[in-house]
C-alpha cells in the first residue's frame, strides 16, 4: 500500500538526520530505503533503479517532492548545495534545520509522530487538548505564527482548568472545598485561577511523591506563563508582538512534558484527599 502524506514526511524527516544526502534523489533512495523496513516491499515489475527508490510505489516520489518543498517554506531546507551548485536538485539544511534535526525527539514538524508521542506520554488526555494540539500542529506547519499560539494557549487553558478543578475536588474538609472552590470561581481569568491553586500547591508539597514537585515551578508555572504570554500577544494585535515560529517551536516541545506533568497531578489528586 502507497505511504500517505504524514507518512512520508515523518521518513522523510529520518532521512534528513542521516549522512550522505545532498540532493532530491538522495533523499528519494532514503525514504526508500527506509520504507522497505517499515514494510516488505510490493510486488512490482523490474527496474533499472538498483537503489532505495525500487521501493517506492507510484505516487511516492511526488509525495516525496512535495513534503520537500513544505520543509524548505518552513525554513527547514534550501535549494543548493555551494557555491557551485546553488540550485535544484541540491538540497541543503539552513540553520533552523540543523538546529531541528539535531535533536532527537519528535518534531512539531512531523504532527503525526508529534501526536503519537504525545498521546503515549498522556494517554487519557481529554479530547478537547487534543484538538486545539492538533490546530496548533497544523498551524505551525503553514507557517501561522500567531493561530498556532492561540490554539496551543487554548490547549494549555484547558489543562490548567482540569488540573485546578481536580485539585478543588480532593479537598476533604467541606468548609474548606466551599471556600477554595468560590475563589476559583470568582477569579476572573486563567491567570487568576491558577494564583488560587499555586498558593494552595505551595502547602500540600510535602504531601506529594517527589516526582511530581520535583521542577514543578519551572514545569508548571513556568511554561504556563510562556504559553499564555505568547497567546495574549497572538490575540491582542494593539501589543504589536510579533509571534516567532522559534517560540511556538519551543513551546509545542514543551508541551509534551507540561501536560503530562499536569495529568500526572490530576491522577494523584484523583486518587488522594488534601
Amino acid at each position: 500500500m502507497p505511504l500517505n502524506l504524514e507518512e512520508i514526511r515523518s521518513l522523510l524527516l529520518q532521512a534528513l538526520r542521516q549522512p550522505g544526502w545532498n540532493q532530491v534523489g538522495s533523499l528519494e533512495i532514503a525514504v526508500g530505503n527506509l520504507k522497505s523496513k517499515m514494510q516488505p516491499a510490493p510486488r512490482q515489475s523490474p527496474v533499472l533503479v538498483a537503489d532505495g527508490r525500487a521501493h517506492l510505489e507510484r505516487g511516492e516520489s511526488s509525495l516525496i517532492n512535495e513534503v520537500i518543498w513544505s520543509f524548505i517554506i518552513q525554513g527547514l531546507l534550501v535549494p543548493g548545495l555551494d557555491d557551485s551548485n546553488q540550485g535544484w536538485p541540491f538540497l541543503r539544511l539552513t540553520a533552523y534545520g540543523q538546529r531541528c534535526i539535531a535533536e532527537r525527539q519528535i518534531l512539531p514538524h512531523d504532527p503525526e509522530g508529534y501526536l503519537r508521542d504525545f498521546q503515549r506520554s498522556v494517554p487519557s488526555v481529554d479530547p478537547v487538548i487534543l484538538e486545539y494540539l492538533t490546530e496548533a500542529l497544523q498551524c505551525f506547519l503553514r507557517d501561522l505564527d500567531r493561530a498556532c499560539a492561540v490554539m496551543l494557549g487554548a490547549a494549555s487553558e484547558k489543562a490548567i482548568i482540569l488540573l485546578i478543578e481536580s485539585y478543588a475536588n480532593s479537598i476533604a474538609d467541606p468548609n474548606r472545598k466551599t471556600q477554595v472552590t468560590a475563589q476559583i470561581e470568582k477569579a476572573t481569568s486563567i491567570f487568576r485561577k491558577y494564583e488560587v491553586f499555586e498558593k494552595a500547591f505551595v502547602n500540600i508539597k510535602a504531601h506529594l511523591p517527589k516526582q511530581l514537585t520535583e521542577n514543578a515551578d519551572s514545569l508548571l508555572r513556568g511554561v504556563f506563563d510562556l504559553i499564555r504570554n505568547s497567546r495574549n500577544d497572538a490575540g491582542h494585535p494593539a501589543s504589536g508582538i510579533l509571534i516567532s515560529r522559534d517560540s511556538n517551536y519551543s513551546h509545542l516541545r514543551l508541551f509534551i512534558p507540561y501536560c503530562k506533568r499536569i495529568y500526572e497531578l490530576i491522577l494523584w489528586f484523583a486518587a488522594n484527599p488534601t
